[in-house]
């Protein structure tokens, strides 16, 4: 928790966040290495975090939810007026990845994925969370990595990795002390940032089948040796307990009900090597045996060995692929030092379409790229290749046929997407969790329930006990205009010409 760009960002990186999303340009070209904000001072950490969270809601994406939106930004503000040391705009959003996890920009940014509102079950354990990545920022945690390494001989080799791991676990133990001292300091609960390590370790006991091993190398404390810091702690923390936004943790649950659990269809899912866009109405068919990836900014595709890449994105509003085109050509193109091999007008499907083929220098030999512009529903989509030249062809031809898959969804695909929502029930008395989950329809197995709980697989539930639960729906696409009340986005529209995956 804290770290989950944060290793790169503290090295001096916070301005290329990679994630999912460290795809090849659409286009072949020699990129110019961003340039490392040194963060010497508190204003320095505010220009490179405004930076980085144009990267970050990029990457991730923000959870399309008003409401907890808000209730979120609510608790952070309780929260900072209580910050130590030094004095930023701190800003508090929610990004949609299920996996639960929290990331501090140098600043002020505070961002936690849709996961940790779902996993918290109380909003004193979502307070302290918000003051964990909070103690990340005041303490300037990320201009002290920044020294540390600038100071390390041979940062790169076994010695300096383990000096800078090892203060790493360090500012993760202050953070996870901070995080309590500010919750408590605004009325929350400091024991329980204890159930919330707690749950997170219990996740990734979950997911990967055994818990995380320590090793001296290792960014983070062990999670066993942070849940006993943080409940040894949160006895000895003395707080005067205050009214909560939320009035309890019942209505906390109440709040977050309705959120996606799981997979958001919202932004696509692949069935197989099929995607499928709802919201869109349009799939299209990647090879088979291929590492596929569904990020906010493109859908892609990766062969093995990762030589090449296909990919899917947004081009824009419009319903001419010409024009589309037209603007890669006079602008996208020439900054790219991308020479052009071919420009026609070509069809898919029966439908008008462009394609381009280019070529370029790279570090590692020549790379081609082909892209294909197609108009559907409004909106114009970027079909891309990019390999090396002696493999083009050979991609060339794949991303051919991919294009010829792209079509409307039809009745049986539409259907055929599910989605899961958190909901609440209440148990009755004696119940187990195999019982009560049967009882209600939770789609959760008793594992999965127990974790979100924070309860034990075999726990006998209480009379009237309210319990986080998942309903399996079918999936029904939203419009794809902004609701007027949506929370603002914090990146500025993409030009036209630009590729990001389609907005919604």
């Amino acid at each position: 928790m804290g770290d989950w760009k944060a290793v790169a960002l503290a090295l001096g990186t916070a301005l290329s966040l990679a994630g999912c999303g460290g795809l090849t340009p659409a286009a072949p070209r020699s990129e110019k290495p961003k340039r490392t904000t040194v963060l010497a001072t508190a204003e320095d950490d505010r220009r490179a975090g405004e930076e980085a969270t144009r990267d970050v809601v990029g990457e991730f994406g923000l959870l399309a939810s008003p409401a907890v939106q808000a209730y979120v930004q609510a608790v952070g503000e309780r929260l900072a007026r209580h910050a130590p040391v030094h004095t930023f705009d701190y800003r508090f959003q929610v990004i949609q990845p299920w996996i639960p996890n929290a990331l501090a920009l140098p600043g002020g940014a505070i961002f936690i994925s849709r996961g940790v509102v779902a996993l918290a079950s109380s909003e004193d354990e979502l307070a302290c969370v918000l003051g964990h990545e909070m103690t990340h920022v005041a303490r300037r945690h990320a201009s002290a990595q920044q020294q540390v390494v600038s100071m390390t001989p041979f940062a790169f080799g076994i010695y300096g990795m383990a000096q800078i791991a090892a203060y790493a676990r360090e500012q993760e133990r202050e953070a996870d002390r901070g995080g309590q001292q500010i919750a408590a300091a605004a009325g929350y609960d400091p024991r329980a940032m204890g159930e919330i390590l707690r749950k997170l370790d219990q996740v990734e006991r979950l997911q990967l089948g055994v818990p995380q091993l320590p090793n001296f190398l290792e960014t983070h404390p062990s999670p066993t040796e942070r849940t006993a810091a943080a409940f040894t702690l949160g006895e000895e923390l003395l707080f005067t307990r205050q009214r909560g936004i939320a009035q309890g943790p019942e209505d906390y649950l109440h709040r977050i009900e309705g959120m996606v659990a799981g997979a958001d269809p919202s932004e696509g899912v692949f069935q197989g090597n099929r995607f499928l866009d709802p919201d869109l109405d349009f799939g299209m068919t990647f090879p088979d045996g291929w590492t596929l990836v569904n990020s906010p900014q493109m859908v892609a595709g990766f062969p093995p060995g990762r030589v090449a890449r296909l990919g899917l994105e947004s081009a824009g509003p419009g319903d001419d692929p010409k024009v589309a085109a037209g603007r890669f050509l006079a602008v996208e193109a020439p900054e790219a030092h991308a020479h052009i091999l071919d420009a026609r007008s070509v069809e898919v499907n029966g439908k008008p379409a462009f394609q381009v083929e280019t070529w370029g220098p790279a570090p590692g030999g020549a790379m081609a790229g082909q892209l294909t512009w197609i108009a559907h529903g409004g909106s114009i989509y970027r079909i891309s290749a990019v390999a090396p030249s002696a493999l083009s062809e050979r991609f060339f031809g794949r991303a051919r046929t991919m294009a010829r898959t792209f079509r409307p969804l039809t009745t049986e695909e539409r259907d055929s997407i599910l989605v899961q929502r958190l909901a609440t029930a209440r148990a009755r008395g004696g119940e187990t969790l195999a019982a009560f989950s049967k009882r209600v329809g939770n789609a959760w197995d008793v594992e999965q329930t127990a974790v979100f709980n924070g309860i034990l697989p075999d726990t006998l539930l209480a009379s009237d006990q309210l319990v986080k639960i998942a309903r399996s729906e079918h999936y029904r696409a939203s419009p794809t205009e902004p609701a007027k009340d949506a929370v603002p986005a914090v990146l500025p529209a993409p030009s036209a010409g630009s590729g990001s995956q389609p907005s919604r």
